[in-house]
């Protein structure tokens, strides 16, 4: 047994599904469980919808645009009927206008969670279409969440038994379902967080016993850093499951962080691979190697820098800081950096439209604050003495935090 992901860019075009067959089709001696990701950037389009219809604005032109964009790529891919498509998305704007809007969180994963239905049902029928053996199954009738909308928390007991019930019932060699999106027992859905198809797959990878599992991405596999970014970014043949719990700690978007704790416990083999030319070998993830790194270098734009301290000016305690964490945690936020002073808290944090606001609103209920936002979050782990210099020497760095192997610093865009 195999699992591949295929994330949104690699079924982001006619032209990338079309790739898929071949890479399918050199994997034949095996079962095979494929996830898929919404196409592309459709979440982002979907994210616009749900703001719009929260807010009761107009989102007529978004939906339809969205339409018209997996309707092409169908009668391109297919070439034939595509009523069921159609019916999808007569169900997607239906749940738009019924689904209750008292909660965000609530209506944002009953609405978001079709991005993934509607490419799924696509690539599947393309590949019918092509011969494969091949079975759609609906993530939500197997991975089981909590109530925790839009950072699920999945029931891995009961999910395992449901994969097994899966596999035992199967009635084709392949099997495609989506990645992101899981349900409660009630059934409602509920998404599992930016980047949570890959913790799909490798829920899928570790609870049906298989030996492999590939993460087929744009890039050629994992970088010492990100290649679009910097000109010295070189390819690792290897990396350890330690080393990539902390980059992706730090902010690395390879792979999910609950991705790697699934998988680190399992005997998976796991390769990071790119569609556009899947003979080479990518990158392995191994569990107990002890190797020596280069720099490793993330990048975190769109950050906000918020400096806190209390009213009365006193000294900060345990509890100012369990109150910064605390509303993080209830706005979904992840903390990016966190810094200490005798009377200051200074973290930063992605910046987000939809709760920026909120934030600064109840932090102002305990705190005085100041914030500088176009800022940038940049990250080495295992640093040279060189590039420590080249930092402190920066004229534009507002903050700076240096450990033994990791060194941050945060800037003006």
């Amino acid at each position: 047994m195999k699992v591949f992901k295929f994330g949104g860019a690699s079924i982001k075009d006619v032209q990338s599904i079309e790739r898929l067959p071949g890479i399918i089709s050199n994997n034949s001696d095996n079962d095979l469980i494929i996830v898929v990701s919404a196409l592309g950037k459709t979440t982002n389009k979907i994210e616009t919808i749900v703001n719009k219809a929260f807010k009761h604005d107009l989102y007529s032109d978004e939906l339809s645009s969205l339409k018209d964009v997996h309707l092409q790529m169908y009668r391109e891919l297919v070439g034939h009927d595509c009523q069921d498509l159609l019916k999808l998305f007569d169900d997607f704007e239906h749940k738009i206008i019924t689904t209750n809007k008292s909660n965000y969180d609530y209506f944002y994963d009953q609405i978001v969670s079709y991005g993934e239905q509607f490419s799924s049902y696509m690539v599947y029928k393309y590949l019918c279409s092509k011969g494969f053996d091949i079975q759609l199954i609906n993530a939500c009738d197997v991975v089981v969440s909590d109530e925790n909308w839009r950072r699920g928390n999945v029931d891995e007991s009961e999910t395992f038994r449901n994969i097994d019930r899966v596999l035992k019932e199967k009635t084709s060699q392949i099997i495609i379902t989506q990645g992101f999106i899981a349900a409660t027992r009630s059934r409602d859905v509920v998404t599992l967080g930016r980047e949570g198809s890959d913790y799909s797959a490798s829920l899928f990878a570790a609870f049906s016993g298989a030996d492999e599992l590939t993460f087929w991405k744009d890039v050629a596999g994992i970088y010492t850093s990100d290649p679009s970014v910097y000109e010295d970014a070189k390819l690792l043949d290897v990396i350890s499951y330690n080393e990539m719990v902390e980059l992706s700690y730090f902010g690395a978007k390879i792979l999910h962080k609950k991705t790697l704790s699934v998988l680190n416990d399992r005997n998976v083999v796991t390769k990071v691979k790119s569609f556009l030319t899947p003979d080479e070998p990518g990158t392995t993830l191994l569990k107990n190697i002890d190797c020596m790194y280069p720099p490793l270098k993330i990048l975190l734009k769109n950050q906000i820098l918020i400096t806190v301290q209390s009213k009365d000016k006193s000294i900060i305690a345990g509890n100012d800081l369990q109150v910064v964490y605390n509303i993080a945690a209830k706005l979904k936020i992840d903390i990016n950096l966190i810094q200490v002073s005798a009377i200051k808290i200074s973290f930063c944090v992605t910046y987000n439209d939809n709760s920026f606001a909120a934030l600064l609103d109840l932090l102002s209920n305990y705190f005085v604050l100041k914030y500088n936002n176009g800022m940038v979050l940049e990250t080495i782990r295992h640093y040279t003495n060189d590039e420590l210099v080249q930092i402190i020497s920066r004229s534009d760095v507002l903050l700076t935090q240096i450990t033994r192997s990791v060194v941050q610093f945060v800037y003006r865009s």
